[in-house]
């Protein structure tokens, strides 16, 4: 991973670029940050919790402030740019997109459990849809070249030639399933978190280096081809007490590879092998079963949802090499309403 550099040499869009990121960054912090924001905040969680019964039977799920919370940022967003904001087009987006008179603005809300989805809420997820960043393949090992990040959105907008931005805003709360939710007002969780995504354009200022991993993977099956099909190795219990050279003697006494596909070992642990001719790579996987846990060898297509490292979006600088913070984290957030 990679820090921004401050040394490589700069052209005149990437400073540009630099300074609107900072400044629409601190807009958007003093927006979620307000006594507005919070009390409708703090009438959400109010609501919710009056209608617990109902939102879960209308629901069905346990996210049951996803949507107002995307309304809610929306509102604000709109008021404070009342006048100077135009329709944005374009389908590729975040949940919130605009054209304002600089760039154009796209903002994504994530809503974060604390309850099951705690460290969520200190990393940074996206979608392809939420970032232009141009990263280099991510874990790569031996013969292996990695997996591609695909970042779906363009550094500049065609139409406009103006840059697209990209800020999220997390959301924290806790929901037990059995009545009981809250918007989290901690100092051991962050209330809120807010994260500017570098623009794609200033990709080699970070070495095109910030993505560590991807949340989920998808796979190929039968379906695909029989010789996607993935293959049983053994439980779980007895694999993961196997040294490395033993995991991968057992996945060959119990199914055969072939000699072209190459043996690839990850820092996690993670054992696989590659093939160089089809150009897929093969890893363990585990798959539960009924009451057990079992290990297959499992073909991967691609990432989907992919991690920032957040150390990296935390220290960013101007065009004048000044410091700002690209992810700030807010705890005790209801302390604003008091007085």
């Amino acid at each position: 991973m990679s820090k921004q550099y401050t040394d490589i040499k700069r052209t005149a869009e990437q400073n540009k670029i630099l300074d609107l990121e900072q400044k629409y960054m601190t807009i958007i912090e003093n927006i979620v940050t307000s006594k507005d924001f919070i009390e409708d905040l703090k009438h959400i969680e109010k609501e919710t919790q009056e209608y617990y019964e109902i939102l879960q039977e209308v629901w069905g799920k346990k996210n049951k402030v996803k949507e107002v919370s995307e309304r809610l940022l929306r509102h604000h967003i709109y008021l404070k740019f009342s006048g100077s904001e135009r329709f944005y087009s374009s389908p590729i987006s975040c949940d919130i997109a605009l054209e304002l008179d600089d760039i154009i603005l796209n903002l994504d809300v994530k809503t974060i459990d604390k309850v099951g989805n705690a460290g969520e809420l200190n990393s940074t997820q996206f979608e392809h849809n939420q970032t232009s960043f141009i990263n280099k393949k991510v874990l790569s090992s031996g013969y292996f070249p990695g997996f591609v990040v695909k970042s779906n959105l363009q550094s500049i907008d065609p139409r406009t030639h103006k840059p697209i931005l990209t800020f999220l805003v997390k959301i924290g709360y806790s929901d037990d399933g059995h009545g009981t939710f809250y918007f989290i007002n901690s100092t051991k969780y962050p209330s809120l978190v807010v994260t500017c995504l570098p623009n794609g354009a200033l990709s080699n200022l970070f070495n095109d280096n910030l993505f560590s991993n991807f949340k989920d993977y998808t796979y190929y099956d039968h379906v695909t081809g029989i010789y996607y099909k993935p293959r049983y190795i053994t439980s779980k219990d007895e694999f993961v007490t196997l040294t490395e050279t033993a995991k991968f003697n057992r996945i060959e006494q119990q199914t055969d590879i072939p000699e072209s596909w190459k043996r690839i070992t990850w820092s996690n642990n993670k054992v696989g092998y590659y093939d160089d001719e089809k150009k897929v790579v093969w890893w363990t996987v585990e798959k539960k079963k009924v009451n057990h846990w079992d290990i297959y060898l499992k073909a991967v297509k691609n990432g989907n949802t992919a991690r920032f490292n957040d150390a990296w979006l935390e220290e960013r600088y101007n065009s004048n090499n000044e410091y700002w913070c690209g992810e700030q984290k807010y705890y005790r957030i209801y302390d604003k309403l008091r007085g």
